[in-house]
């Protein structure tokens, strides 16, 4: 019950931080979604079956500040933490190196996703020169700034989850 409220929590604080520091720093107009990358450490930090679930609220959320097509991010962040929760054997997410390199790889994967429902919904995007050109770029991005969330992350279990 206590990591629940904890992953409620500091998806909240993924909101606060997309509303914040969005809308002042950003890094060659890219805006990192700092809900996704809390969400992509807390799966590969503890693989529950509830983290996707509550995906799907962070991806409303998401769409709610985006102004765009509601449960596109929905959507694409619980299937993106349903995969990573599936491929979490696959790294051993402790270190700041697999950390980074596995949210890396999730987000190009959840723009990927995104772009194809995107282009299934009847918009006419190029679908290669936008992986490439945004999504390429922003996972960079995110992989980079995924091992400070981690610290955060670390600190917030030691804080809440002391007694588990």
């Amino acid at each position: 019950m206590r990591l629940n409220l904890l992953v409620i929590g500091l998806m909240l604080i993924g909101a606060w931080l997309n509303i914040v520091l969005n809308s002042y720093v950003q890094l060659g107009s890219f805006k990192i979604n700092w809900i996704l990358v809390i969400m992509l450490v807390l799966t590969f930090r503890h693989s529950k079956h509830l983290i996707p679930f509550l995906g799907i609220l962070a991806g409303l959320i998401c769409d709610a500040l985006s102004h765009g097509i509601m449960g596109l991010y929905a959507i694409s962040f619980f299937l993106t933490l349903l995969f990573a929760s599936l491929l979490n054997k696959l790294f051993y997410a402790n270190t700041f190196l697999t950390v980074s390199l596995a949210v890396l790889s999730m987000s190009v994967f959840e723009g990927w996703i995104s772009i194809s429902i995107l282009g299934m919904l009847g918009t006419e995007i190029d679908r290669s020169s936008l992986l490439l050109s945004t999504v390429l770029p922003l996972s960079v991005l995110h992989g980079l700034g995924a091992p400070l969330i981690l610290l955060g992350i670390m600190w917030c279990e030691k804080l809440f989850l002391r007694n588990i």
